[in-house]
């Protein structure tokens, strides 16, 4: 498999990677197991019962699994790694959110444990059935600690898949457990068919087209737009578009530093763009604009708010004029008391995709043609984090994925912010909105749900916390001779428990 991304934690407790989730759900497995209709199926949970207060989830846990290192996953395994994930010094930037308001967890025998939550948390279920709370050994989670990030046999979970080995830039191997009988369901499953799957990194899209297309390798991921029409064209070439669920594509604005530290700044940067031929241009009608700060394909997304908002060139001047930016240089860029407004964006080049930085350049132009200087800077080496928690930068632009809406929380929640191990790039510290976020996060009534996520995604778009640019589909390719590859809305590769391919 040729993927475009280099993995920079292969811990998924820690990492927030939609990548590192996906590869890693064939090394973790979870309690739970989300069917496609919303419903769960039991998984390393035989079954499970949830409190009349909705506060304790207990789980019955099924006998006979054992993690790839040879000991037994048992009610212990289930502790050390909830309490783990939520423990600060592990530094969890999206498993620790998803968690909830985790209180503990009780081990009342071998094989059963209670969870015990401070308050109801409707998308529970749904978090424990994530590769982020997957489960791995506390052997592992002891002897391993300081290399958890690391690929390779630290990697130790129940899954149907070992970590056999990892080559930094280059590639990984996973080789099949031959002893996993435990897959989504009540009756005893055979092991993966594929005895080994070996990942390349090919960052250019160009080249992995031509990996695939020659036979080099038997599927893709990150599939460009300029070469959908090639792909679905080519013989013996299957191309997997799925509608993501979760955050679109965003540019995000420092509310705590001048100038998006003023609400009219941020709505003026939002009207300057006009995001909808943007996005057509680019992608050439195979990618949608954002319409809300969640994507269709998210529950709560709210319809309503299309066409509401968007390109105003005169009210982003009027605005612009009303900030004091009436001057205008020799570059011909607005001026303020002689100062040039100028807004940087920062990137770690490593992990972003051409595409988005054929967008932001995009971006940039749009706003020049308004007197607005974009810089656009890479920021490498291993320190793009430190600055981006220090708080210095204008812009940060990321998309996130994930099926339950209480994603807006890790996104724009007050308690979320960086140094907190949250994401929260605007560093938005809104009570209003604060408010309709726990709203949805403890209702369990499906309407009253909407109804706070809605509200929500409407503050967020008035308030200019945020940008939604454009809705990237998560398109894979591979060669028809690969059959039973798993997908789910939630990751970017596929699984591949039931994938097989024929003998030479």
């Amino acid at each position: 498999m040729g993927i475009g991304t280099a993995i920079d934690c292969f811990d998924p407790q820690i990492s927030p990677s939609g990548l590192t989730a996906s590869v890693m759900r064939n090394v973790y497995d979870s309690l739970v197991y989300a069917n496609p209709d919303g419903s769960f199926s039991p998984w390393l949970a035989s079954s499970w019962e949830i409190s009349p207060d909705a506060t304790t989830y207990t789980f019955h846990l099924r006998e006979g699994v054992m993690f790839h290192d040879g000991t037994a996953f048992d009610a212990a395994a289930v502790k050390a790694n909830f309490d783990r994930i939520v423990d600060p010094a592990t530094a969890s930037q999206y498993a620790a959110q998803l968690i909830g308001p985790y209180r503990g967890t009780e081990v009342l025998d071998s094989h059963t444990v209670a969870v015990h939550l401070s308050a109801p948390y409707s998308p529970f279920l749904d978090a424990v059935a994530k590769a982020n709370l997957g489960l791995r050994s506390p052997k592992s989670l002891v002897e391993h600690e300081d290399d958890l990030c690391q690929g390779g046999p630290v990697q130790i979970g129940t899954g149907p898949f070992t970590f056999a080995s990892s080559a930094a830039g280059e590639g990984f191997t996973l080789n099949r457990n031959d002893a996993y009988t435990w897959a989504p369901g009540t009756e005893p499953s055979p092991p993966a068919k594929l005895a080994s799957v070996q990942y390349r990194i090919i960052p250019e899209s160009s080249v992995r087209l031509g990996a695939l297309t020659s036979g080099e390798v038997d599927a893709i991921d990150q599939v460009a737009s300029t070469d959908l029409d090639t792909l679905t064209t080519h013989d013996g070439i299957e191309v997997h578009r799925a509608d993501p669920a979760g955050i679109p594509y965003t540019y995000f604005f420092n509310t705590t530093r001048a100038p998006f530290n003023d609400a009219r700044a941020r709505r003026a940067i939002s009207k300057s763009i006009d995001l909808t031929a943007l996005t057509q241009a680019i992608f050439q009608g195979q990618y949608e604009s954002a319409a809300a700060p969640l994507t269709p394909a998210t529950f709560t997304y709210d319809s309503t708010l299309e066409g509401t908002w968007g390109y105003d060139p005169d009210g982003a001047r009027a605005l612009l004029d009303e900030l004091g930016y009436t001057g205008t240089d020799s570059a011909g860029y607005r001026t303020k008391d002689g100062q040039r407004l100028t807004i940087a964006l920062i990137y770690d080049p490593t992990y972003q995709r051409p595409e988005r930085i054929t967008y932001d350049t995009a971006v940039q132009e749009a706003l020049r043609s308004m007197g607005i200087e974009l810089t656009i800077t890479p920021i490498g080496d291993g320190s793009y984090i430190d600055v981006r928690n220090s708080g210095a930068y204008d812009i940060i632009a990321f998309s996130w994925s994930g099926s339950d809406p209480d994603l807006l929380r890790t996104i724009y929640g007050s308690d979320q912010q960086f140094t907190d191990g949250g994401a929260n790039a605007s560093q938005v510290r809104d009570p209003e909105l604060d408010a309709l976020l726990q709203r949805g996060l403890t209702v369990t009534d499906p309407q009253e749900r909407t109804q706070a996520y809605s509200a929500a995604q409407k503050l967020i778009l008035e308030s200019g916390y945020g940008l939604p640019a454009f809705v990237a589909p998560v398109v894979t390719a591979h060669s028809s001779r690969v059959q039973g590859l798993i997908y789910t809305p939630d990751i970017s590769v596929p699984a591949l428990y039931s994938a097989w391919t024929p003998v030479a």
